[in-house]
C-alpha cells in the first residue's frame, strides 16, 4: 500500500479551502460564531490532512502537529482577517453601521 495518497490529498486541499473561502468571504457574518470558528477548524484539518497525503514518510507526530495546527490557525486567521464572527447586535437591532457596534 502506497504511504502517497496523491488524489486524496489534493482532494481534502481542494475541499477543504473551498469550505474556508465559502465561509470567511461569505458566511463570517451570517453563521453564529461557533459555527464559524467551527466550520473553519474543520477546513483547515482537511487542508492539513491533504497536505500530509500527497507527502512521503508522514509520521505519527506530523499527522498530530499539522492538523492541530491548521484547525487553530485557520479560524484565528480569520478572526484577525475578518474581525469578530457573527452580526453586530445593538439591543435587538442588528447594527448596519459597524461603527454602531
Amino acid at each position: 500500500m502506497p504511504s502517497v495518497h496523491t488524489g486524496w490529498g489534493i482532494g481534502l486541499i481542494v475541499a477543504g479551502a473551498m469550505l474556508a473561502l465559502l465561509v470567511a468571504f461569505a458566511l463570517w457574518r451570517r453563521l453564529r460564531p461557533a459555527l464559524s470558528v467551527v466550520a473553519l477548524a474543520g477546513a483547515g484539518a482537511a487542508i492539513g490532512a491533504g497536505g500530509l497525503l500527497v507527502q512521503e514518510h508522514v509520521g505519527a507526530a506530523d499527522w498530530a502537529v499539522a492538523v492541530a495546527f491548521m484547525a487553530v490557525l485557520t479560524p484565528l486567521h480569520c478572526r484577525v482577517l475578518f474581525g469578530r464572527a457573527g452580526a453586530r447586535v445593538v439591543g435587538r437591532v442588528v447594527a448596519e453601521d459597524p461603527k454602531a457596534a
